[in-house]
C-alpha cells in the first residue's frame, strides 16, 4: 500500500516506445490547448466580460438598484465557478490516456492530498492497463467523484483507496474516517453526489454498496464485471 505524498507519483504501467509516446502526447497536448483556449474565450471569457460590465454599471445606480443587481452578479459568478470546474474535470482524461490509469489515479490522489491535507493511501493489485478505455475512464471518474465528495462533505483526515483486478471483475473500495451520513439521503436521491457514482457503476453493469455510520466514516465497495 502506498501512502500518497507529493513525491510518490510515478508512471506505473507506462511501457510504450518513448519516442512515439512523447510525440503522441505532445500532439495531444497541443490539441488540448487549442480546445481549452476556445472554451476559456467563449465560456469563461464571456462570463467575465458580462460581470465586469455589470459591476461598472453599479457606479451609476442608487443603493436600491445595487442591492437588486447583486443576486444576478452572484449567479454569474457561480456560473464561472461551474465552468472552471467543468473544464478542469475534462482535462484529466488526457493524463489517463497518456500515462495509464494507475498514474492518473495516483496523480489525482497526490493533487488532492497537497491541496486539502488529507492523508490518502492507495493500493493497486493486478493489471489495469489492459482494461478497455471505457472502464478505465469510468473508474477514474468514480475515484474523482469519491474524493470530491470526501473533501466537500466528510470532514475526514484519512482516506484509503484499494483497486483490485481479478480475472472476471474489478473491485474498488474507498474508505474514509469522516463524519458519515444518513444512508436514507442516498436512497431518496439527494446528497453527497453519490448518485453520480452509482450512475457510472450502473453503466458498467456493476454494483455498489455504501456503508456509512454517523461519526464513524464511510466505506464504498464497487464491483465491475469485465465480461459484459
Amino acid at each position: 500500500m502506498t501512502k500518497i505524498n507529493k513525491n510518490s507519483a510515478h508512471t506505473d504501467g507506462f511501457d510504450h516506445d518513448p519516442f512515439y509516446s512523447l510525440k503522441s502526447f505532445i500532439e495531444g497536448e497541443e490539441k488540448e490547448r487549442q480546445r481549452l483556449s476556445r472554451e476559456l474565450h467563449d465560456g469563461i471569457g464571456q462570463y467575465l466580460v458580462s460581470v465586469k460590465m455589470q459591476l461598472e454599471s453599479l457606479l451609476y445606480r442608487d443603493e436600491k438598484e445595487v442591492r437588486e443587481q447583486i443576486p444576478k452578479i452572484r449567479t454569474d459568478f457561480d456560473k464561472i465557478v461551474d465552468e472552471i470546474r467543468r473544464i478542469s474535470n475534462n482535462l484529466m482524461p488526457s493524463v489517463l490516456e497518456a500515462f495509464g490509469i494507475v498514474f492518473a489515479i495516483r496523480n489525482l490522489c497526490v493533487e488532492t492530498s497537497e491541496h486539502t491535507g488529507l492523508q490518502i493511501s492507495l493500493d493497486f493489485k493486478g493489471d489495469f492497463e489492459s482494461l478497455n478505455k471505457t472502464i478505465k475512464t469510468y473508474i477514474f471518474r468514480i475515484a474523482q467523484e469519491a474524493l470530491n465528495n470526501i473533501v466537500k462533505h466528510a470532514r475526514a483526515n484519512q482516506v484509503e483507496l484499494v483497486l483490485i483486478r481479478q480475472k472476471e471483475e474489478v473491485l474498488f473500495k474507498i474508505r474514509d474516517d469522516g463524519k458519515g451520513f444518513n444512508l436514507k439521503e442516498i436512497k431518496s436521491g439527494t446528497g453527497h453526489g453519490m448518485n453520480n457514482m452509482r450512475e457510472r457503476v450502473n453503466l458498467l453493469n456493476g454494483s455498489i454498496e455504501i456503508d456509512s455510520h454517523m461519526n464513524k466514516g464511510t466505506q464504498i465497495a464497487i464491483n465491475i464485471p469485465l465480461f459484459q
